[in-house]
């Protein structure tokens, strides 16, 4: 389930259909969400998870139960399948992180090229660790490997 926290405004709720209308019109500029955009979740959400058997809906039995003291920071884009398996890793291992979402246009994804040189996500920072990764297998395995009691699932 999404859940948002609007740091802005201090609005906090549940349920993707009332998020996108609230974003629509807190930051909006007078739009409103595209005919179709929250049918769309249909394909864009749950096809892809029932495809992977629902990688990402459940806590990974092996998970650490102490989360690390500093929030992981993830840059991606919505539809990048490889940063969607990220995302469905930090889900698994209940990894609390900062998501930068660098879509095309985004304003976010200066900050990306500046860290990195590039513009491929996804690529994942660790302050714990001090750790900075940009291919998804091994953000997956270094995802396992430092925050669960056992090897990876992958």
């Amino acid at each position: 389930f999404p859940f948002l926290i609007d740091p802005n405004t201090g609005v906090s709720m549940y349920e993707s259909g009332d998020i996108v209308n609230y974003l629509f019109q807190q930051y909006g500029k007078g739009r409103s969400p595209s005919t179709g955009l929250l049918e769309s979740t249909l394909i864009t959400g749950w096809m892809p998870t029932i495809f992977r058997a629902g990688r990402g809906m459940t806590l990974w039995e092996k998970a650490r139960p102490d989360p690390p003291s500093k929030k992981l920071e993830l840059f991606s884009y919505e539809n990048n399948p490889y940063a969607r398996i990220v995302r469905e890793a930090l889900c698994e291992l209940e990894l609390p992180y900062i998501l930068q979402n660098v879509g095309d246009g985004s304003s976010r994804t200066k900050l990306l090229v500046n860290i990195t040189g590039s513009k491929e996500v996804p690529y994942l920072i660790d302050p714990n660790t001090s750790t900075q990764i940009g291919d998804y297998k091994k953000i997956l395995s270094y995802l396992f490997q430092s925050y669960s009691a056992s090897p990876s699932p992958v």
